[in-house]
């Protein structure tokens, strides 16, 4: 992996880590699935300069739009709405990395050496060290949500994989604009008060919403987008072991959550493990995409595109 990248990884993960403070603060003030909506509106308005239809690449466009826009996006609201502190959240979430490790063994072939598989176990025993906080079980309805987050963004990360020719923007701009009218329709299902809350939401309300879309939507899923179409999933995926360090930290400025020492020693865990990956990256080249010969079989599909205006 390039210095320039990792780098890069670092600082979405660590910046996109704020992020769920900055969610929670959203659902404290309007209904959760309607302000994914009300997100995937700006962002499609913002990103309509790249709306094109790819040839050939629609229907797993729209199966990202649906795993990660919908599911994804939509669980995860919900959890944090129902939780009562950040961190458990945070937390739980990182079953992800694991959960994308074995289907990009299985589903994509990618391989995973002894000290990449060394490290994630590291950092991942961090955040099960962090997990058995009793914080963490205190809302098993919430739990359950995350987990139901963490599965749709590992089928999410799968198709992405997959895609060919589709820039960082313009899958952004599909997936707001496919989710978008799903998010609504499921709020007003389950859910009231959505006009009453814009109505009545305090400024601080709607610069957390403002702030979701800078550091979710165009910090985090862009850039772990730009990452997994040049990386494998096993590379890339170890360093949101970050993330819920960050938002521990940040749960504890904004919420008062309270640092334990689990929650300490599971982040340091976390940072040892990610840094053994990105040392053994930067000396080794590992998880370089390895892009077949011309000419070689499957080349067609393993070829990876650089993207040029992520």
């Amino acid at each position: 992996m390039k210095s320039r990248d990792i780098a890069f990884a670092l600082f979405v993960n660590l910046g996109a880590g704020t992020n769920w403070v900055g969610t929670k603060l959203v659902t404290d003030y309007f209904p959760p699935l309607f302000s994914v909506g009300m997100r995937f509106v700006f962002l499609a308005a913002m990103l309509s300069m790249f709306a094109r239809v790819i040839p050939g690449q629609m229907r797993t466009v729209f199966a990202v739009a649906i795993t990660l826009g919908v599911m994804q996006f939509g669980t995860m609201f919900v959890a944090l709405d129902l939780a009562d502190d950040v961190a458990p959240i945070a937390i739980a979430n990182q079953i992800y990395v694991p959960f994308s490790t074995i289907l990009a063994l299985i589903f994509l072939k990618e391989r995973i050496g002894l000290w990449r598989a060394s490290a994630i176990a590291i950092a991942f025993g961090g955040v099960v060290v962090m997990g058995f906080d009793p914080s963490v079980f205190r809302r098993w309805d919430a739990l359950l949500f995350v987990i139901a987050s963490a599965a749709s963004l590992t089928v999410a990360s799968i198709f992405m994989r997959r895609l060919t020719g589709v820039k960082v923007f313009e899958m952004q701009f599909w997936l707001a604009l496919i989710a978008a009218p799903q998010m609504f329709l499921l709020s007003w299902m389950f859910k009231s008060g959505q006009i009453d809350s814009m109505m009545n939401a305090p400024w601080l309300g709607y610069g957390a919403f403002i702030y979701g879309i800078a550091t979710g939507s165009f910090l985090f899923h862009a850039g772990w987008y730009y990452l997994l179409r040049r990386y494998p999933v096993t590379t890339v995926n170890p360093f949101m072991l970050l993330m819920p360090v960050m938002g521990v930290a940040t749960g504890m400025a904004v919420y008062g959550d309270i640092m334990t020492w689990r929650i300490a020693l599971g982040g340091i865990l976390t940072f040892v493990g990610v840094a053994i990956i990105i040392v053994r990256s930067d000396v080794k080249g590992g998880g370089r995409d390895r892009r077949p010969a011309r000419g070689s079989t499957g080349a067609r599909q393993k070829l990876m595109p650089e993207i040029s205006n992520a």
